[in-house]
This record gives C-alpha cells, sequence and structure tokens, in this order.
C-alpha cells in the first residue's frame, strides 16, 4: 500500500513565488533569475495544496511576478478560496487589467523604490525609475492599497528620507525600510552593499526618527528579514523557511506537482 502524505501545517501567510523570471537586474535581489517559470494550471494546483493546509494570505512575489501572464487569475483564484492577497512588485509593468483586479479584490501593493532617478536605476540595473514611478502612481490614483518598500546599502542612509517625503507627496500611507542582508545576487556584491554593525545601528534609529516625525501622515517602517525565518513557495515548488542567508534556510517538502495539476483545469475566473 502507498504510504500516506504527512499532515503538514503551513502559517496563515507565506511568500508565493510565481516565477524566477525577472524584468530587472537588482544587485541585492534575494531570489535572482534561477530558470523556474511554471504555468499557471501549475500554480493554481499548488495554490489548492497551501490552502488546504492552513495558508490564509497569498503574498504573490518572484523573480517579478507581474511578468507572469497568469498572475490576474492567481489572483481571482485565492480569492474564490476565500484567500486574502498581496503582491510585491517592481512596478516597471502593471497592465490595466491588472489594476482592476486589485483593486476589485482588494489585494495590498508593495512597490519596490529604492531612491531618486539615478540612484533606483543603479540598484535594480535598468533604466526603471520612470515607469515605477508612473504605476505607482496608477495604483494610488487607481484606489489599490499600495505602500513602498526600499531597500537600503551601504552609504543610502539618505535613501529614507527622500522616500518618506515622495510616498507623503503622492499619497502613500506606508513605508516598509529594508536593511539589505547578502543573500541571493545580494551576496556577491556584499563588500560594497553590505551595512556595518554601526551603520544598522544607525539606519534603525533614522527609521525609529522618521516614524516618530511622520506619525499620523506616513507608517514607517523596519522589516529585517534576518529577525524571523520567512515561509516561501519556491517557483520550483519547495516549500521552505528562508533564512538571512540560504545556509540557513529550512526546507519543508516540495508540493508535489502530480497530485494538484489535474484540479486547476476546473477552474475559470467569473465574470
Amino acid at each position: 500500500m502507498p504510504t500516506a502524505e504527512p499532515r503538514i501545517a503551513l502559517p496563515e501567510s507565506i511568500c508565493f513565488r510565481v516565477t524566477r523570471y525577472c524584468n530587472a537586474r537588482c544587485g541585492f535581489c534575494l531570489a535572482p533569475p534561477d530558470g523556474s517559470h511554471p504555468d499557471g494550471a501549475t500554480l493554481i494546483g499548488r495554490l489548492d495544496w497551501i490552502l488546504a493546509r492552513g495558508v490564509r494570505t497569498v503574498h504573490f512575489c518572484g523573480g517579478e511576478p507581474t511578468i507572469h501572464p497568469a498572475l490576474t487569475q492567481l489572483i481571482e483564484y485565492a480569492h474564490s478560496r476565500s484567500a486574502k492577497t498581496r503582491l510585491t512588485t517592481n512596478g516597471i509593468a502593471i497592465p490595466a487589467e491588472l489594476v482592476g483586479v486589485l483593486r476589485a479584490r482588494r489585494t495590498e501593493v508593495k512597490v519596490s523604490l529604492h531612491g531618486d532617478r539615478e540612484h533606483h536605476n543603479k540598484m535594480v540595473g535598468c533604466d526603471a525609475f520612470d515607469r515605477t514611478t508612473e504605476n505607482l502612481g496608477r495604483l494610488v490614483t487607481g484606489g489599490v492599497r499600495t505602500s513602498v518598500q526600499t531597500t537600503i546599502v551601504a552609504g543610502g542612509e539618505w535613501v529614507v528620507e527622500w522616500v518618506a517625503a515622495y510616498c507623503r507627496r503622492i499619497g502613500v500611507r506606508r513605508l516598509s525600510v529594508l536593511p539589505f542582508i547578502p543573500r541571493g545576487s545580494g551576496n556577491a556584491r556584499r563588500a560594497e552593499y553590505e551595512l556595518t554593525v554601526h551603520e544598522r545601528g544607525h539606519l534603525h534609529d533614522l527609521v525609529r526618527r522618521q516614524r516618530r516625525a511622520m506619525s499620523g501622515a506616513l507608517d514607517v517602517r523596519w522589516l529585517d528579514f534576518t529577525a524571523r525565518p520567512m515561509p516561501v513557495v519556491e517557483a520550483d515548488g519547495t516549500v521552505l523557511f528562508e533564512g538571512a542567508s540560504e545556509s540557513l534556510d529550512r526546507r519543508i517538502c516540495e508540493i508535489p506537482e502530480e497530485k494538484t495539476t489535474s484540479l486547476s483545469a476546473q477552474w475559470r475566473p467569473r465574470r
């Protein structure tokens, strides 16, 4: 007789990587391109699997999730199963159809913006600032629940005040500040990007001061991925707790594709 699959309980919220493809080349990327780009049917099957195991909030991420043609379908499907959704994006490509779905499903969207035009483009490895800020404005004016996140590298402490002022100007109400961690692409550039203990402490103090100064106008948050492992469904179907470096990752399991993909073909979004 076949061995019964062990019962796995997952956290209520999980990062769900829809692809490892990307339209940017960030030098600090936690999940750089590795060739993994599953089709929509496979991803819906994985959603079925995680939702059956306790997940209630699906945080779509990547790579860059907005370049996956099935993203709107995935958001709709998650809501058809009574789940909440979030999205983290570099904001380079936001189709009009996606904006409508994000608004209708009250999906919380976090857009990565890392400073002024020169600094942002240097950080993401391409000429992206104008497209990102234009799409960020479209999300805000389109009624989508939108926040900003920014990664701070060595010498970039000034970005906190710049991005905070930018958020105030366009009507964004939340800013998450991420200190650089040497994971993924960042591991190769840690000599350039890594914050010293003193710089990290100074940055944390700066974020606290900005939070007090912006109280009631902008919710400034310190988001440190080293504080606790992050639950992730990888684009290749691996489920893991992701640590501050690959050596600290803890693998939970592999989603059994053969048991889930047949379910996905039965569903289509309601019109």
